[in-house]
């Protein structure tokens, strides 16, 4: 499927040139599903820019240290935390030549000792840092106030990832070949009241089963969906706007 500048790609975007033109850490959160992974991954694509998503089993100080070892296809020669973090001192540092730029995935998945780390990484080194994630909330956060101070106090700026416009929509529709303007109505509707993560897998799953021509039309929409939830209340989400002031949407010519 063809890349879409969607809401959050152009948010994700933005966070990521502030980052590497001010050289200080930015963070770009937002609910899931909007599309952040996606355009984390395509600026890593088109920038060169190492990218790395935090796991349960990298969110502790040594596994971050082989997290970044990795992301930038750096050999691991010692097991020992000290010299994992001196090693990521050398070529962060542009020991080696220019850095390139880190775009860390699902950050709040740090404990915040180990997401100071990183930032102190960052501080000393000088690279561009982007991180995005989900929500504000650290894992650990309760038990460590000190460390989330200075966390707070080494962002630079933040980036707020916005629900999907009906324009995104729109253009995710007629990648996926959906046809007539009802239809179009219904699926921005829907991707604007789920995500655009929702608004996919409702369009893969009408593709899968869709025959003849390949188009989308809305009652094959309503059907699938009626097949894909349990709930009576899931077609009032193609259908029943919780923003009422969006303008209209008429299916691309």
């Amino acid at each position: 499927m063809t890349f879409i500048e969607t809401r959050a790609a152009l948010t994700v975007q933005a966070a990521f040139d502030t980052a590497v033109k001010m050289r200080y850490p930015v963070l770009a959160v937002g609910k899931a599903g909007l599309g952040k992974t996606v355009a984390l991954n395509w600026i890593a694509t088109q920038s060169g820019a190492a990218y790395c998503e935090v796991a349960q089993h990298t969110k502790a100080i040594r596994p971050m240290f082989l997290m970044l070892h990795d992301a930038y296809g750096v050999q691991k020669d010692s097991k020992h935390t000290y010299d994992l973090a001196k090693d990521c001192m050398n070529f962060l540092g542009a020991r080696y030549g220019p850095t390139r730029p880190l775009l860390v995935d699902e950050y709040q998945n740090f404990t915040p000792t180990v997401l100071r780390e990183l930032l102190h990484l960052q501080e000393h080194c000088g690279f561009a840092l982007l991180l995005a994630g989900n929500t504000h909330r650290l894992a650990g956060t309760k038990r460590d106030t000190h460390a989330m101070d200075q966390i707070q106090s080494r962002i630079g700026m933040r980036f707020e990832i916005g629900q999907p416009t009906r324009e995104d929509c729109v253009r995710i529709g007629a990648e996926y070949n959906v046809e007539g303007s009802n239809a179009y109505e219904a699926i921005a509707t829907y991707g604007q009241n789920t995500s655009l993560r929702a608004l996919c897998h409702l369009l893969q799953n009408c593709a899968a089963v869709t025959s003849g021509d390949g188009r989308i039309r809305l009652p094959r929409i309503e059907i699938t969906l009626r097949g894909m939830s349990c709930g009576s209340d899931a077609q009032k989400l193609l259908h029943e706007r919780r923003n009422d002031g969006a303008h209209d949407v008429r299916s691309p010519a």
